[in-house]
């Protein structure tokens, strides 16, 4: 055998040609096409180029493999030849090549060139020429950015669509969503696929698969929701979606460390496992299958309550509903930290960064992806602040956070900017002697910490604290001071009944013991108990934090049991 190289290749943009537009079958579509591209798609063209070839890992848009030096360039070009072909050039691919010394079996040296030349080459893409526009030519009717070059076919529009014409990527897209539907309604009736021609979904049969193993119930003709407005039928909150966003915490570095190629695979192969898995156990204990009357098609049908539009590797993105997304969130942490522990040489388990946004059904999707990617964002870098600065307050899953925002028509589209319209510091002249900084959310939080909030929640619930004052309580907050603030907290504390009274200021009071712990000193007697003043608690000295305005912001979603007390107000 001759010289062998490493072939590594990377989707330039994912996000931009998944999220291209606000429909769904689309946004499916564009998701569908990128992961049998990358995966059954890249092994296949390796195999073919050099039958000798060895994949490393093909995941979450990224691949590496060990070719024949000879064919390496001719693989990495067929990739991109293909990306080009299956997306209509609307994605596209960057690959850098490696030759590996011979009977070296440690080589994280040319590991680590690979990966420059990489980052070199996305960093520096070819140079792009613009297409003159032509004022005659009609653009896509969904993209609006390329020229419309025809319909497509009824069974591509949607009611309405009758005069749309669409572009050959979004024809692509919505072709690809069509196919993947009858791969589904093949998987869900358990026969096999029709021919070798048949688009496979490697995704959904995967899911599927798994989610029959945990016995999960899947009537016969179950399918995912048609369009956003499906989600409708889900849940209490029928207006309202949750779009969660998934990724891993410090996975390149991790990679980084690893020497050997077997290492590399093997820890590709975990995660991915892990991911499928931990999303599959979120589906499993929150997300029965819905049974019913279709608000939109007036027909019975049986739907997913969820749709997965990136799964792999180290990314989940999906949509549920509202009621449940932060519960379906906050599983998929714990069962990637579970499984990842599970599969690890040394039992350590690697830990997620989530983001969940909970929107209306006709918010555009677009601003609620970077949304989504904005409170994910800040979740990793206050996980990263929390490691610098070394905070005491553990977590049984490491640095895994949960950051969440609800969309009102007044929302940022970026989370640092809600952040910080919720924190306020006031200084010398304002009846303090120093400064006093006020923070009126506790995001992002950890496992523990979010399982503490919604367990309030939902006994607050139980006990029909009523909407009317907690937005009373709202306002209190957001007075951000020690003496508004406590004026009017304790006006509404007079205005709830006593067990609800004593059970807000509890609350309160525990999650300020929570964060008072840092501060204790044994021999100081008064720093170990939480200094508590309505509707705020001490988090050490002239820093005052509250829980109640996330409480007010989730308990519209957070699934009950039992109903509201309807004459709460």
């Amino acid at each position: 055998m001759g010289k062998r190289s490493l072939v590594a290749l990377d989707t330039d943009h994912i996000k931009q040609y998944v999220f291209a537009t606000d429909k769904l079958k689309e946004i499916r579509g564009a998701s569908s096409i990128l992961d049998r591209l990358n995966h059954p798609g890249m092994e296949n063209i390796a195999k073919d180029v050099d039958p000798n070839a060895e994949m490393i890992y093909a995941n979450g848009g990224s691949g590496l493999f060990e070719v024949d030096t000879d064919k390496a360039d001719k693989f990495g070009k067929r990739v991109q030849q293909a990306f080009r072909e299956r997306t209509a050039a609307s994605a596209t691919l960057t690959y850098a090549l490696q030759e590996l010394p011979d009977g070296k079996a440690e080589i994280k040296d040319e590991l680590a060139m690979m990966r420059y030349q990489l980052r070199e080459k996305k960093n520096c893409p070819a140079d792009i020429i613009v297409l003159p526009s032509h004022p005659f030519m009609r653009s896509c009717s969904s993209c609006g950015t390329e020229y419309a070059e025809g319909g497509g076919g009824s069974e591509l529009r949607d009611p309405g669509e009758q005069d749309a014409v669409f572009c050959t990527s979004c024809q692509k897209k919505r072709r690809e969503d069509v196919d993947v539907k009858e791969s589904i309604d093949s998987y869900v009736a358990a026969r096999p696929v029709k021919g070798p021609d048949h688009v496979q979904s490697r995704l959904w049969q995967e899911v599927i698969r798994i989610l029959r193993e945990l016995g999960y119930r899947i009537p016969k003709g179950t399918q995912r929701p048609g369009d956003f407005n499906d989600f409708r039928n889900f849940g209490k909150a029928k207006d309202y979606i949750g779009l969660i966003y998934a990724d891993g915490n410090g996975m390149g570095s991790k990679v980084e460390k690893l020497p050997t190629l077997p290492e590399i695979r093997d820890f590709a192969k975990a995660v991915d496992d892990s991911i499928y898995n931990a999303v599959c156990d979120a589906i499993k204990e929150h997300l029965p299958v819905w049974e019913g009357v279709n608000q939109e098609s007036g027909k019975q049908e049986s739907l997913f309550p969820f749709d997965l539009l990136l799964l792999g590797g180290d990314d989940v993105v999906m949509v549920t509903s509202a009621v449940v997304a932060m519960d379906v969130a906050r599983t998929i942490a714990t069962s990637f930290h579970k499984y990842t522990r599970e599969k690890d040489p040394k039992k350590q388990g690697h830990n997620l960064s989530v983001g969940v946004v909970l929107a209306p059904v006709k918010y555009p999707f677009g601003l609620l992806q970077d949304l989504a990617e904005s409170a994910l964002k800040h979740a990793k870098m206050e996980g990263a602040k929390r490691k610098l600065e070394k905070e005491t307050i553990t977590s049984a899953y490491g640095d895994t956070l949960i950051n969440f925002m609800t969309v009102t028509g007044s929302t940022s589209h970026d989370f640092k900017r809600v952040y910080k319209s919720l924190h306020d510091t006031h200084g010398k002249g304002n009846g303090h002697d120093g400064e006093v900084a006020f923070y009126a959310t506790l995001r992002p939080y950890t496992i523990e910490e979010l399982d503490f909030l919604l367990g309030a929640i939902r006994e607050g619930k139980k006990m029909g604290l009523g909407r009317t004052k907690l937005h009373q309580a709202r306002e209190a907050v957001l007075q951000m001071n020690l003496t508004t603030s406590v004026y009017e907290g304790m006006a509404l504390l007079r205005n709830w009944r006593s067990g609800q009274r004593d059970f807000v200021t509890q609350f309160v009071r525990e999650t300020g013991w929570h964060y008072q712990k840092p501060h204790s000193d044994e021999e100081k007697p008064s720093t170990m108990f939480p200094r508590a003043t309505f509707p705020w608690f001490a988090d050490g000295p002239d820093i005052y934090k509250t829980p109640l305005l996330d409480f007010v912001e989730l308990y519209d979603f957070v699934a009950q049991e039992e109903d509201e007390d309807a004459g709460a107000n």
